[in-house]
């Protein structure tokens, strides 16, 4: 596999551009960023009966898309970013808000990057998949 390497400057605009893309709940926006044989890792996929490893840039975004459906007003928010020597992955800790059935979450989660081609070539969820999601004060 040939790797890749990320900067602090792709970095932050490579989860801009997914902050943007949540909150539009507009995939496409992301699409570019993922290698064509991207790899998807999350313990969400036991939710919804998926395969534990997704392969492919239609399959993860699909899979994300079946994630994302029944949230509204989703904030995506990087909070904390690390990019490893040399670039070829970063760990980004992320805040991901959303209001379901007139309650506001948030999930806490990380995500490994990991770069093929300068685009992710894998992708991968860490958090506690038996916690429920933390419930947000009303504005």
């Amino acid at each position: 596999m040939t790797t890749g390497s990320i900067t602090e400057t792709a970095l932050a605009e490579q989860e801009e551009r997914f902050a943007r893309a949540f909150a539009a709940r507009d995939l496409s926006l992301v699409r570019p960023l993922y290698h064509p044989e991207v790899v998807y890792l999350s313990p969400t996929v036991r939710l919804f009966g998926w395969p534990r490893r997704i392969e492919g840039v239609e399959h993860a975004l699909g899979f994300i898309a079946h994630t994302i459906e029944r949230c509204q007003e989703i904030e995506y928010r990087a909070v904390e970013t690390l990019i490893v020597p040399g670039g070829e992955a970063a760990f980004v800790r992320v805040h991901f808000d959303w209001t379901h059935a007139g309650r506001r979450l948030r999930s806490n989660y990380v995500v490994i990057y990991r770069y093929r081609d300068g685009r992710i070539g894998q992708q991968e969820l860490y958090y506690d998949p038996s916690a429920a999601p933390e419930e947000l004060a009303e504005a």
